[in-house]
């Protein structure tokens, strides 16, 4: 059994995940808090494998919460439950499998519980120091980037549920992410080659690559190799 740790101040909130979670035959919930304070103590004393954590919540922050269980073993799989679309930059710095927003649908909440049972199964994966264009140094998975958007000497990531700006050319950070599944289809697009979709035929060898989230990106001749090789079985 998958054993869950739901942490909300709100009474409607919890008994919304409660419902969800029961849904799942391989679930078990073993406890529920109320404030950050008691969550710390109950991460540690359950030894969840999945928690849905509010990010703002009385009793500290669970950000920093998470920040300062860094070094532990066996960290769960955390999914954060929220209201405000303000803090995804955070809740990937500190390496939440995926981002609930309020009011969320059953599916969603079905594709964020699949987010945290691969990172279960991956383990604790390698992490990406990025440098953002406000100064800030987060780390996240780089499983976790759809696609990349060059302009300038300034990139976009563009993540599950947030985006990332960064100061880097396009050609210095696929060097750095080149052995970990992307490939550049064009001066301006790179793609994580595990998130693509379909790839819809357009002209002279051109493609337009859908990604997992619906988004359309053009290739271009230049990189028509690369986008080959989106194309050959595994």
């Amino acid at each position: 059994m998958t054993r869950v740790l739901i942490v909300d101040d709100e009474q409607s909130a919890r008994l919304r995940l409660r419902q969800l979670v029961a849904r799942y035959e391989d679930l078990t919930i073993v406890g529920e808090c109320d404030t950050a304070q008691s969550a710390r103590v109950e991460i540690v004393r359950l030894a969840p494998d999945i928690v849905f954590l509010d990010i703002q919540m009385p009793g500290g922050s669970p950000i920093e919460m998470l920040r300062a269980q860094t070094s532990q073993r066996g960290k769960p799989a955390v999914i954060f439950v929220t209201a405000h679309s303000t803090f995804g930059v955070d809740a990937f710095d500190v390496g939440a499998a995926d981002y609930l927003l309020k009011p969320f649908t059953a599916s969603r909440f079905a594709k964020a519980l699949s987010r945290a049972r691969e990172r279960l199964a991956s383990g604790s994966a390698e992490r990406l120091a990025v440098r953002q264009t406000d100064g800030r140094t987060v780390s996240l998975v780089p499983s976790e980037i759809l696609w990349i958007e060059a302009q300038g000497n300034n990139l976009t990531l563009h993540l599950r549920t947030t985006t990332m700006k960064l100061r880097s050319t396009m050609a210095s950070f696929c060097e750095r992410v080149r052995d970990r599944g992307f490939t550049r289809i064009h001066r301006s697009y790179a793609v994580n080659d595990s998130l693509v979709r379909e790839l819809e035929p357009w002209s002279h060898g051109e493609y337009v690559v859908i990604m997992e989230d619906g988004t359309r990106l053009n290739s271009s001749r230049t990189f028509r190799e690369n986008v080959n090789t989106l194309l050959e079985p595994e």
